[in-house]
């Protein structure tokens, strides 16, 4: 019978330990893990964060840094007509719209999907949101009125009148 070394048992302990480790129930892994098969869409759901501030136009919406978001006259409520060049000097507000803290938007927040690419576009009183390039600081509303289709996003907008028959 051959006998092993004090070293040659330690060496076959050491890695059947190791072996043994890699096998193991790992509950440190398993508690980092959410037990809820939920899904779990708020953590990945882009956010659109609108507040408010007054303006020479009125009280307008913002986005979360302060700019003047605007609206345009060839959206509908569910489809954005912003899109290419258009999309990059009119940033379209992405994500689902909440209102910051202390801020009053009584208007109605939704979302449409884009066009180009399938993202979440905010959405406010049935108007989608944009931003514009040309706005350099917070508070701005250098695209009011830009070719006669752009408007600020007043935080109550005036009442569309209805159209009149035979006239």
């Amino acid at each position: 019978m051959k006998t092993r070394t004090l070293p040659t048992q330690c060496i076959g302990l050491g890695a059947a330990l190791v072996l043994l480790s890699a096998c193991g129930n790992d509950t440190a892994a398993q508690d980092a893990q959410p037990t809820s098969s939920a899904p779990q869409a708020s953590a990945a759901a882009p956010v659109a964060q609108l507040g408010a501030t007054t303006t020479a136009l009125g009280n307008v919406v913002t986005d979360a840094a302060g700019y003047t978001l605007y609206w345009f006259t060839q959206d509908t409520p569910t489809s954005s007509a912003c899109v290419g060049q258009c999309a990059t000097t009119w940033p379209p507000t992405l994500g689902a719209p909440r209102a910051a803290a202390g801020t009053d938007l009584p208007g109605a927040l939704g979302t449409l999907t884009r066009p180009d690419g399938g993202a979440q576009q905010a959405v406010y009183d049935g108007r989608p949101l944009y931003r514009f390039a040309k706005d350099d600081a917070p508070g701005q509303t250098n695209g009011e009125g830009v070719k006669g289709q752009w408007h600020v996003a007043l935080v109550t907008p005036a009442p569309v009148a209805p159209p009149t028959a035979g006239r």
